[in-house]
């Protein structure tokens, strides 16, 4: 993928994220390096909102078993990105 590609992925995972925090994290500056769990405070039902509004957005079929090694914002891009890769071959 592109540069921008990635860079747009990334400005929309995290502006999507950013606006997803909960009350006490609303402070928080989202980045790539950012834990999703432990930074963010992303739970198990966040994750699945998340994740569906991200299927949503990149028109992508996110499984559980790709989130295993999520682990930050940037894992998250990454993922996307190689989904969209997938879906356009």
């Amino acid at each position: 993928m592109s540069e921008h590609g990635e860079a747009s992925v990334a400005a929309k995972v995290i502006e999507r994220l950013s606006r997803s925090l909960p009350a006490d994290l609303q402070n928080v500056r989202v980045t790539n390096e950012s834990v999703l769990r432990e930074d963010l405070g992303l739970d198990s039902l966040r994750t699945v909102d998340l994740v569906i509004e991200l299927e949503d957005e990149f028109q992508i079929s996110i499984e559980t078993e790709d989130l295993g090694a999520v682990r930050t914002v940037g894992d998250l891009v990454l993922l996307i990105e190689r989904k969209r890769g997938a879906s356009s071959t």
